[in-house]
Protein backbone atom coordinates (compact mmCIF):
# COMPACT_ATOMS: atom_id res chain seq x y z
CA UNK A 1 0.00 0.00 0.00
CA UNK A 2 2.88 2.38 0.77
CA UNK A 3 4.34 1.71 -2.69
CA UNK A 4 0.90 2.36 -4.22
CA UNK A 5 0.63 5.68 -2.36
CA UNK A 6 4.18 6.66 -3.36
CA UNK A 7 3.63 6.27 -7.10
CA UNK A 8 3.62 10.05 -7.78
CA UNK A 9 7.06 10.35 -6.16
CA UNK A 10 8.40 7.18 -7.79
CA UNK A 11 7.34 8.53 -11.18
CA UNK A 12 9.92 11.30 -10.83
CA UNK A 13 12.66 9.61 -8.83
CA UNK A 14 12.90 6.54 -11.10
CA UNK A 15 13.18 8.72 -14.20
CA UNK A 16 15.85 10.84 -12.50
CA UNK A 17 17.87 7.74 -11.61
CA UNK A 18 17.73 6.48 -15.19
CA UNK A 19 18.80 9.91 -16.44
CA UNK A 20 21.86 9.75 -14.16
CA UNK A 21 22.67 6.18 -15.18
CA UNK A 22 22.38 7.01 -18.88
CA UNK A 23 25.77 8.84 -19.12
CA UNK A 24 27.47 5.63 -18.03
CA UNK A 25 25.94 3.88 -21.02
CA UNK A 26 26.77 6.87 -23.22
CA UNK A 27 30.43 6.58 -22.25
CA UNK A 28 31.02 2.81 -22.36
CA UNK A 29 27.98 1.08 -23.91
CA UNK A 30 26.54 3.70 -26.24
CA UNK A 31 24.55 1.15 -28.24
CA UNK A 32 22.48 0.31 -25.13
CA UNK A 33 21.50 3.94 -24.41
CA UNK A 34 18.26 3.96 -26.45
CA UNK A 35 17.05 0.75 -24.80
CA UNK A 36 17.65 2.16 -21.31
CA UNK A 37 15.69 5.24 -22.37
CA UNK A 38 12.86 3.10 -23.76
CA UNK A 39 12.72 1.11 -20.52
CA UNK A 40 12.64 4.26 -18.40
CA UNK A 41 9.99 6.03 -20.47
CA UNK A 42 7.87 2.86 -20.63
CA UNK A 43 7.86 2.65 -16.83
CA UNK A 44 6.91 6.34 -16.66
CA UNK A 45 4.09 5.80 -19.14
CA UNK A 46 2.69 2.80 -17.26
CA UNK A 47 2.92 4.73 -13.99
CA UNK A 48 1.12 7.64 -15.65
CA UNK A 49 -1.65 5.32 -16.84
CA UNK A 50 -2.19 4.04 -13.30
CA UNK A 51 -2.23 7.58 -11.87
CA UNK A 52 -4.67 8.76 -14.55
CA UNK A 53 -6.96 5.83 -13.76
CA UNK A 54 -6.84 6.67 -10.04
CA UNK A 55 -7.72 10.30 -10.78
CA UNK A 56 -10.54 9.23 -13.10
CA UNK A 57 -12.01 6.92 -10.45
CA UNK A 58 -11.22 8.69 -7.21
CA UNK A 59 -10.46 12.36 -7.77
CA UNK A 60 -7.35 14.42 -7.05
CA UNK A 61 -4.22 12.70 -5.67
CA UNK A 62 -2.20 14.43 -2.94
CA UNK A 63 1.26 13.21 -1.93
CA UNK A 64 3.64 14.74 0.65
CA UNK A 65 7.30 14.03 -0.06
CA UNK A 66 9.03 12.31 2.92
CA UNK A 67 5.76 12.72 4.87
CA UNK A 68 6.46 16.42 5.42
CA UNK A 69 3.05 18.05 5.21
CA UNK A 70 2.70 21.49 3.61
CA UNK A 71 3.58 24.28 3.92
CA UNK A 72 6.92 22.87 5.16
CA UNK A 73 7.33 19.99 2.74
CA UNK A 74 7.01 19.57 -1.01
CA UNK A 75 3.51 18.57 -2.07
CA UNK A 76 2.62 16.72 -5.26
CA UNK A 77 -0.91 17.20 -6.60
CA UNK A 78 -2.27 15.26 -9.57
CA UNK A 79 -5.63 16.44 -10.90
CA UNK A 80 -7.29 15.75 -14.25
CA UNK A 81 -5.08 18.22 -16.15
CA UNK A 82 -1.89 16.89 -14.54
CA UNK A 83 -2.88 13.30 -15.26
CA UNK A 84 -3.64 14.10 -18.91
CA UNK A 85 -0.29 15.87 -19.26
CA UNK A 86 1.58 12.95 -17.70
CA UNK A 87 0.01 10.60 -20.23
CA UNK A 88 0.76 12.98 -23.08
CA UNK A 89 4.38 13.59 -22.06
CA UNK A 90 5.35 9.99 -21.35
CA UNK A 91 3.37 8.46 -24.22
CA UNK A 92 4.69 10.85 -26.85
CA UNK A 93 8.26 10.61 -25.52
CA UNK A 94 8.05 6.82 -25.74
CA UNK A 95 7.12 6.98 -29.43
CA UNK A 96 9.78 9.61 -30.15
CA UNK A 97 12.41 7.45 -28.42
CA UNK A 98 11.51 4.49 -30.65
CA UNK A 99 11.69 6.78 -33.67
CA UNK A 100 15.10 8.08 -32.59
CA UNK A 101 16.83 4.69 -32.61
CA UNK A 102 17.24 4.73 -36.40
CA UNK A 103 16.65 8.41 -37.16
CA UNK A 104 19.32 9.95 -34.94
CA UNK A 105 22.43 8.46 -36.61
CA UNK A 106 21.37 10.25 -39.80
CA UNK A 107 21.10 13.67 -38.13
CA UNK A 108 23.67 13.91 -35.30
CA UNK A 109 27.30 12.81 -34.78
CA UNK A 110 27.70 9.22 -33.62
CA UNK A 111 29.47 10.19 -30.39
CA UNK A 112 26.47 12.37 -29.37
CA UNK A 113 23.76 9.71 -29.60
CA UNK A 114 24.26 8.38 -26.06
CA UNK A 115 24.15 11.84 -24.56
CA UNK A 116 20.98 12.64 -26.49
CA UNK A 117 19.07 10.02 -24.50
CA UNK A 118 20.50 11.39 -21.25
CA UNK A 119 19.16 14.84 -22.09
CA UNK A 120 15.83 13.39 -23.25
CA UNK A 121 15.27 11.57 -19.95
CA UNK A 122 16.27 14.65 -17.96
CA UNK A 123 13.87 16.82 -19.95
CA UNK A 124 11.00 14.37 -19.57
CA UNK A 125 11.60 14.10 -15.82
CA UNK A 126 11.56 17.84 -15.28
CA UNK A 127 8.48 18.33 -17.48
CA UNK A 128 6.57 15.74 -15.47
CA UNK A 129 7.73 17.43 -12.28
CA UNK A 130 6.49 20.81 -13.51
CA UNK A 131 2.93 19.62 -14.07
CA UNK A 132 2.50 17.79 -10.73
CA UNK A 133 4.35 19.89 -8.15
CA UNK A 134 2.33 22.11 -5.83
CA UNK A 135 5.41 23.94 -4.55
CA UNK A 136 6.21 27.04 -6.57
CA UNK A 137 9.96 27.05 -5.87
CA UNK A 138 10.20 23.36 -6.73
CA UNK A 139 8.35 24.33 -9.90
CA UNK A 140 11.06 26.92 -10.64
CA UNK A 141 13.77 24.28 -10.23
CA UNK A 142 11.96 22.06 -12.72
CA UNK A 143 11.68 25.00 -15.12
CA UNK A 144 15.44 25.45 -15.04
CA UNK A 145 16.15 21.75 -15.58
CA UNK A 146 13.71 21.69 -18.50
CA UNK A 147 15.47 24.70 -20.00
CA UNK A 148 18.87 23.01 -19.75
CA UNK A 149 17.51 19.82 -21.26
CA UNK A 150 15.78 21.65 -24.10
CA UNK A 151 18.99 23.51 -24.95
CA UNK A 152 20.81 20.18 -24.99
CA UNK A 153 18.24 18.76 -27.40
CA UNK A 154 19.02 21.59 -29.82
CA UNK A 155 22.80 21.62 -29.34
CA UNK A 156 23.22 17.85 -29.80
CA UNK A 157 23.21 18.23 -33.57
CA UNK A 158 26.44 20.25 -33.55
CA UNK A 159 27.52 22.73 -36.18
CA UNK A 160 27.36 26.50 -36.47
CA UNK A 161 23.60 26.94 -36.92
CA UNK A 162 22.70 24.59 -34.08
CA UNK A 163 25.17 26.28 -31.72
CA UNK A 164 23.89 29.77 -32.55
CA UNK A 165 20.29 28.67 -32.09
CA UNK A 166 21.15 27.07 -28.75
CA UNK A 167 22.89 30.19 -27.45
CA UNK A 168 19.99 32.40 -28.52
CA UNK A 169 17.53 30.03 -26.87
CA UNK A 170 19.63 29.84 -23.71
CA UNK A 171 19.99 33.60 -23.36
CA UNK A 172 16.32 34.37 -23.88
CA UNK A 173 15.14 31.46 -21.75
CA UNK A 174 17.49 32.54 -18.95
CA UNK A 175 16.02 36.02 -19.14
CA UNK A 176 12.57 34.47 -18.85
CA UNK A 177 13.74 32.46 -15.82
CA UNK A 178 14.81 35.70 -14.16
CA UNK A 179 11.34 37.16 -14.61
CA UNK A 180 9.76 34.01 -13.17
CA UNK A 181 12.07 34.12 -10.15
CA UNK A 182 11.19 37.78 -9.50
CA UNK A 183 7.50 36.87 -9.63
CA UNK A 184 8.00 33.99 -7.18
CA UNK A 185 9.97 36.32 -4.91
CA UNK A 186 7.11 38.82 -4.85
CA UNK A 187 4.62 36.08 -4.03
CA UNK A 188 6.80 34.88 -1.17
CA UNK A 189 7.22 38.44 0.09
CA UNK A 190 3.47 38.98 0.23
CA UNK A 191 2.33 35.56 1.50
CA UNK A 192 5.34 34.01 3.25
CA UNK A 193 4.61 30.65 1.59
CA UNK A 194 5.88 28.58 -1.32
CA UNK A 195 3.06 26.01 -1.39
CA UNK A 196 0.62 27.05 -4.12
CA UNK A 197 -2.50 26.29 -2.06
CA UNK A 198 -1.22 28.32 0.90
CA UNK A 199 -0.12 31.16 -1.40
CA UNK A 200 -3.62 31.30 -2.89
CA UNK A 201 -5.27 31.39 0.55
CA UNK A 202 -2.97 34.16 1.84
CA UNK A 203 -3.23 36.14 -1.38
CA UNK A 204 -7.03 36.07 -1.28
CA UNK A 205 -6.89 37.67 2.19
CA UNK A 206 -4.40 40.46 1.40
CA UNK A 207 -4.78 41.16 -2.31
CA UNK A 208 -6.69 44.40 -1.72
CA UNK A 209 -3.63 45.78 0.09
CA UNK A 210 -1.16 45.08 -2.72
CA UNK A 211 -2.89 45.79 -6.06
CA UNK A 212 0.24 47.11 -7.78
CA UNK A 213 2.46 44.30 -6.48
CA UNK A 214 0.00 41.67 -7.69
CA UNK A 215 -0.11 43.30 -11.13
CA UNK A 216 3.70 43.38 -11.22
CA UNK A 217 3.89 39.72 -10.15
CA UNK A 218 1.48 38.63 -12.87
CA UNK A 219 3.41 40.69 -15.42
CA UNK A 220 6.74 39.08 -14.48
CA UNK A 221 5.28 35.58 -14.64
CA UNK A 222 3.56 36.33 -17.96
CA UNK A 223 6.80 37.55 -19.55
CA UNK A 224 8.90 34.76 -18.07
CA UNK A 225 6.65 31.87 -19.05
CA UNK A 226 5.62 33.67 -22.24
CA UNK A 227 9.22 33.62 -23.47
CA UNK A 228 9.53 29.92 -22.76
CA UNK A 229 6.15 29.10 -24.31
CA UNK A 230 6.99 31.24 -27.39
CA UNK A 231 3.97 33.52 -27.06
CA UNK A 232 4.15 36.22 -29.74
CA UNK A 233 6.13 38.54 -29.76
CA UNK A 234 8.36 36.64 -27.29
CA UNK A 235 8.91 33.82 -29.79
CA UNK A 236 12.06 35.04 -31.56
CA UNK A 237 14.19 32.10 -30.38
CA UNK A 238 11.76 29.48 -31.68
CA UNK A 239 12.26 29.29 -35.49
CA UNK A 240 16.03 28.79 -35.31
CA UNK A 241 15.83 26.34 -32.41
CA UNK A 242 13.18 24.12 -34.01
CA UNK A 243 14.73 24.14 -37.47
CA UNK A 244 18.32 23.58 -36.25
CA UNK A 245 17.52 20.70 -33.91
CA UNK A 246 17.29 17.04 -35.00
CA UNK A 247 13.76 16.03 -36.00
CA UNK A 248 13.05 14.06 -32.77
CA UNK A 249 14.21 17.08 -30.74
CA UNK A 250 12.03 19.41 -32.80
CA UNK A 251 9.07 17.13 -32.10
CA UNK A 252 9.74 17.21 -28.35
CA UNK A 253 10.26 20.97 -28.25
CA UNK A 254 7.19 21.85 -30.30
CA UNK A 255 4.82 19.14 -29.14
CA UNK A 256 5.70 18.86 -25.46
CA UNK A 257 8.13 21.38 -23.96
CA UNK A 258 6.13 24.43 -25.00
CA UNK A 259 2.95 22.82 -23.66
CA UNK A 260 4.19 22.36 -20.11
CA UNK A 261 5.00 26.06 -19.88
CA UNK A 262 1.52 26.95 -21.11
CA UNK A 263 -0.11 24.55 -18.65
CA UNK A 264 2.08 25.95 -15.86
CA UNK A 265 1.03 29.52 -16.67
CA UNK A 266 -2.65 28.53 -16.66
CA UNK A 267 -2.26 26.72 -13.34
CA UNK A 268 -0.52 29.66 -11.70
CA UNK A 269 -3.12 32.13 -12.93
CA UNK A 270 -6.09 29.98 -11.95
CA UNK A 271 -4.80 28.38 -8.73
CA UNK A 272 -2.68 31.20 -7.28
CA UNK A 273 -4.44 34.37 -8.39
CA UNK A 274 -7.86 33.05 -9.33
CA UNK A 275 -9.91 33.85 -12.40
CA UNK A 276 -11.45 36.97 -10.86
CA UNK A 277 -8.05 38.58 -10.25
CA UNK A 278 -6.91 37.49 -13.71
CA UNK A 279 -9.96 39.28 -15.13
CA UNK A 280 -9.87 42.39 -12.93
CA UNK A 281 -6.20 43.21 -13.65
CA UNK A 282 -6.92 43.19 -17.40
CA UNK A 283 -4.11 40.66 -17.84
CA UNK A 284 -6.44 38.39 -19.77
CA UNK A 285 -7.07 41.14 -22.33
CA UNK A 286 -3.35 41.60 -22.83
CA UNK A 287 -2.90 37.85 -23.36
CA UNK A 288 -5.91 37.87 -25.68
CA UNK A 289 -4.28 40.52 -27.88
CA UNK A 290 -0.95 38.67 -27.89
CA UNK A 291 -2.74 35.43 -28.79
CA UNK A 292 -4.61 37.10 -31.67
CA UNK A 293 -1.33 38.55 -32.97
CA UNK A 294 0.31 35.12 -32.68
CA UNK A 295 -2.46 33.47 -34.70
CA UNK A 296 -2.27 36.06 -37.47
CA UNK A 297 1.45 36.81 -37.73
CA UNK A 298 2.58 33.25 -37.03
CA UNK A 299 0.52 32.09 -40.00
CA UNK A 300 1.88 34.88 -42.23
CA UNK A 301 5.49 34.10 -41.30
CA UNK A 302 4.94 30.38 -41.90
CA UNK A 303 3.55 31.11 -45.39
CA UNK A 304 6.81 32.69 -46.64
CA UNK A 305 9.18 29.96 -45.37
CA UNK A 306 10.76 27.59 -47.89
CA UNK A 307 12.47 25.32 -45.36
CA UNK A 308 9.93 22.77 -44.16
CA UNK A 309 11.00 22.75 -40.51
CA UNK A 310 11.02 26.56 -40.34
CA UNK A 311 7.50 26.56 -41.80
CA UNK A 312 6.42 24.09 -39.14
CA UNK A 313 8.18 26.18 -36.48
CA UNK A 314 6.34 29.36 -37.38
CA UNK A 315 3.06 27.49 -37.57
CA UNK A 316 3.70 26.50 -33.94
CA UNK A 317 3.64 30.20 -33.02
CA UNK A 318 0.11 30.44 -34.44
CA UNK A 319 -0.99 27.23 -32.73
CA UNK A 320 0.29 28.50 -29.36
CA UNK A 321 -1.90 31.53 -30.03
CA UNK A 322 -4.98 29.29 -30.28
CA UNK A 323 -4.28 27.85 -26.81
CA UNK A 324 -3.75 31.25 -25.20
CA UNK A 325 -6.83 32.63 -26.95
CA UNK A 326 -9.05 29.89 -25.52
CA UNK A 327 -7.57 30.41 -22.06
CA UNK A 328 -7.96 34.20 -22.15
CA UNK A 329 -11.61 34.04 -23.29
CA UNK A 330 -12.39 32.87 -19.78
CA UNK A 331 -15.40 30.75 -20.77
CA UNK A 332 -16.11 27.06 -20.33
CA UNK A 333 -15.89 26.34 -24.05
CA UNK A 334 -12.77 28.48 -24.43
CA UNK A 335 -10.93 26.67 -21.64
CA UNK A 336 -11.98 23.23 -22.87
CA UNK A 337 -10.84 24.12 -26.39
CA UNK A 338 -7.48 25.35 -25.02
CA UNK A 339 -6.86 22.13 -23.08
CA UNK A 340 -8.01 19.97 -25.99
CA UNK A 341 -5.74 21.86 -28.39
CA UNK A 342 -2.76 21.22 -26.12
CA UNK A 343 -3.28 17.49 -26.73
CA UNK A 344 -4.31 17.75 -30.38
CA UNK A 345 -1.47 20.07 -31.33
CA UNK A 346 1.03 17.74 -29.67
CA UNK A 347 -0.20 14.89 -31.89
CA UNK A 348 -0.26 17.07 -35.03
CA UNK A 349 3.09 18.75 -34.65
CA UNK A 350 4.97 15.65 -33.50
CA UNK A 351 3.56 13.80 -36.52
CA UNK A 352 4.61 16.62 -38.86
CA UNK A 353 8.16 16.92 -37.50
CA UNK A 354 8.67 13.15 -37.47
CA UNK A 355 7.37 13.01 -41.03
CA UNK A 356 9.83 15.73 -42.01
CA UNK A 357 12.58 13.66 -40.41
CA UNK A 358 11.49 10.57 -42.34
CA UNK A 359 11.54 12.53 -45.62
CA UNK A 360 15.08 13.69 -44.82
CA UNK A 361 16.08 10.13 -43.88
CA UNK A 362 14.98 8.71 -47.24
CA UNK A 363 15.53 11.61 -49.67
CA UNK A 364 17.54 14.28 -47.77
CA UNK A 365 15.01 16.86 -48.97
CA UNK A 366 14.32 19.81 -46.65
CA UNK A 367 12.56 22.40 -48.85
CA UNK A 368 8.81 22.63 -49.34
CA UNK A 369 9.33 22.86 -53.12
CA UNK A 370 11.01 19.42 -53.21
CA UNK A 371 8.00 17.23 -52.39
CA UNK A 372 7.13 16.31 -55.98
CA UNK A 373 6.03 12.67 -56.18
CA UNK A 374 6.66 11.89 -52.50
CA UNK A 375 3.09 10.70 -52.11
CA UNK A 376 4.07 7.69 -54.24
CA UNK A 377 7.64 7.24 -52.98
CA UNK A 378 6.65 7.55 -49.29
CA UNK A 379 2.91 6.80 -49.15
CA UNK A 380 2.70 6.03 -45.43
CA UNK A 381 4.71 9.05 -44.34
CA UNK A 382 2.89 11.44 -46.64
CA UNK A 383 -0.52 10.04 -45.68
CA UNK A 384 0.27 10.78 -42.02
CA UNK A 385 1.62 14.21 -42.99
CA UNK A 386 -1.60 14.92 -44.92
CA UNK A 387 -3.79 13.91 -41.97
CA UNK A 388 -1.93 16.28 -39.65
CA UNK A 389 -1.93 19.07 -42.23
CA UNK A 390 -5.72 18.73 -42.70
CA UNK A 391 -6.08 18.91 -38.94
CA UNK A 392 -3.94 22.05 -38.77
CA UNK A 393 -6.20 23.67 -41.35
CA UNK A 394 -9.29 22.68 -39.37
CA UNK A 395 -11.00 20.31 -41.79
CA UNK A 396 -13.89 18.31 -40.21
CA UNK A 397 -13.24 14.77 -38.94
CA UNK A 398 -9.77 15.79 -37.72
CA UNK A 399 -8.75 17.01 -34.27
CA UNK A 400 -7.96 20.59 -35.27
CA UNK A 401 -11.56 21.15 -36.37
CA UNK A 402 -12.90 20.28 -32.91
CA UNK A 403 -10.61 22.77 -31.15
CA UNK A 404 -11.40 25.53 -33.64
CA UNK A 405 -15.10 24.83 -33.20
CA UNK A 406 -14.60 25.05 -29.44
CA UNK A 407 -12.76 28.36 -29.80
CA UNK A 408 -15.60 29.70 -31.95
CA UNK A 409 -18.15 28.65 -29.31
CA UNK A 410 -15.99 30.19 -26.60
CA UNK A 411 -15.80 33.44 -28.55
CA UNK A 412 -19.59 33.55 -28.74
CA UNK A 413 -19.85 32.78 -25.02
CA UNK A 414 -17.47 35.64 -24.25
CA UNK A 415 -19.33 38.06 -26.51
CA UNK A 416 -16.37 38.38 -28.89
CA UNK A 417 -17.65 36.89 -32.17
CA UNK A 418 -14.98 38.72 -34.22
CA UNK A 419 -12.45 36.10 -33.10
CA UNK A 420 -14.32 33.64 -35.32
CA UNK A 421 -13.20 35.72 -38.32
CA UNK A 422 -9.60 35.51 -37.09
CA UNK A 423 -9.87 31.73 -36.75
CA UNK A 424 -11.25 31.42 -40.30
CA UNK A 425 -8.49 33.65 -41.71
CA UNK A 426 -5.85 31.62 -39.90
CA UNK A 427 -7.34 28.39 -41.27
CA UNK A 428 -7.14 29.77 -44.81
CA UNK A 429 -3.51 30.77 -44.26
CA UNK A 430 -2.79 27.28 -42.93
CA UNK A 431 -4.31 25.87 -46.08
CA UNK A 432 -2.21 28.19 -48.24
CA UNK A 433 1.08 26.78 -46.91
CA UNK A 434 0.10 23.13 -46.35
CA UNK A 435 -2.00 22.35 -49.42
CA UNK A 436 0.77 23.14 -51.97
CA UNK A 437 3.00 20.56 -50.26
CA UNK A 438 0.24 17.95 -50.45
CA UNK A 439 -0.53 18.88 -54.07
CA UNK A 440 3.11 18.41 -55.04
CA UNK A 441 3.24 15.06 -53.29
CA UNK A 442 0.28 13.51 -55.06
CA UNK A 443 -0.42 15.45 -58.24
CA UNK A 444 2.99 16.38 -59.62
CA UNK A 445 5.88 14.05 -60.26
CA UNK A 446 9.25 14.39 -61.95
CA UNK A 447 9.43 10.63 -62.48
CA UNK A 448 6.93 7.78 -62.75
CA UNK A 449 4.09 7.58 -60.24
CA UNK A 450 4.41 3.91 -59.39
CA UNK A 451 3.46 3.33 -55.76
CA UNK A 452 6.27 1.88 -53.64
CA UNK A 453 6.62 1.35 -49.91
CA UNK A 454 8.56 3.88 -47.79
CA UNK A 455 12.21 2.97 -47.46
CA UNK A 456 12.12 4.04 -43.83
CA UNK A 457 12.65 1.71 -40.84
CA UNK A 458 9.52 0.39 -39.18
CA UNK A 459 10.64 1.94 -35.88
CA UNK A 460 10.24 5.34 -37.56
CA UNK A 461 7.02 4.64 -39.44
CA UNK A 462 5.04 3.22 -36.51
CA UNK A 463 5.31 6.35 -34.30
CA UNK A 464 4.33 8.54 -37.26
CA UNK A 465 1.24 6.40 -37.96
CA UNK A 466 0.23 6.29 -34.28
CA UNK A 467 0.40 10.09 -34.07
CA UNK A 468 -1.73 10.41 -37.21
CA UNK A 469 -4.28 8.01 -35.74
CA UNK A 470 -4.27 10.13 -32.58
CA UNK A 471 -5.18 13.18 -34.67
CA UNK A 472 -8.08 11.26 -36.24
CA UNK A 473 -9.23 9.97 -32.84
CA UNK A 474 -9.32 13.50 -31.42
CA UNK A 475 -11.48 14.52 -34.38
CA UNK A 476 -13.93 11.62 -34.20
CA UNK A 477 -14.12 10.93 -30.45
CA UNK A 478 -13.25 14.10 -28.52
CA UNK A 479 -15.92 13.44 -25.89
CA UNK A 480 -13.74 11.26 -23.66
CA UNK A 481 -10.84 13.72 -23.26
CA UNK A 482 -13.28 16.64 -22.96
CA UNK A 483 -15.31 15.03 -20.18
CA UNK A 484 -12.12 14.12 -18.31
CA UNK A 485 -10.74 17.68 -18.52
CA UNK A 486 -14.08 19.38 -17.86
CA UNK A 487 -13.74 18.83 -14.10
CA UNK A 488 -10.55 20.90 -14.10
CA UNK A 489 -12.20 23.61 -16.21
CA UNK A 490 -15.12 23.89 -13.82
CA UNK A 491 -12.76 24.07 -10.85
CA UNK A 492 -10.68 26.82 -12.49
CA UNK A 493 -13.69 28.97 -13.39
CA UNK A 494 -15.39 28.82 -9.99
Amino acid sequence: MHLWDSMPFLLIIFSVLCAFISPVFARWKREYSPYLAIFSVTVSFLNSCVLAYRVFCGGIIYYHVADWSPPWGIEIVIDELSAAMLLLLSGCCLLITFYSIRALPKEIPEHATGWYYTVLLLTLTSMMGMVITNDIFNFYVMVEVTQIGACGLVAVRGGKHSTEATLRYLMLASLGSGFILFGIGFLYQVTGNLNISYIAAELAAVRQQYPFLIWATMSFITVGLGVKAALFPLHIWLPDAYSSAPSPSSAILSGLVGKVYIVSMIRIYMLVFGFQVFHDTYMRYLIMLMAAAAILFGSFFAFVQLDLKRRLAYSSVAQVGYIFLGFSLGTTWGMKAAFLHIITHAFMKICLFLSAGAVYYQTERTKVIQFSGLGYQMPVTMAAFTVSAFSMVGIPLFGGFITKYGLAMGSLEAGNPYFIILIVISGLLNASYFFPIIWQSYFTSEHNTKLVMDRVPLSMLVPIVIMALGVIYMGLFPGGPLSFLERTVNRFLL
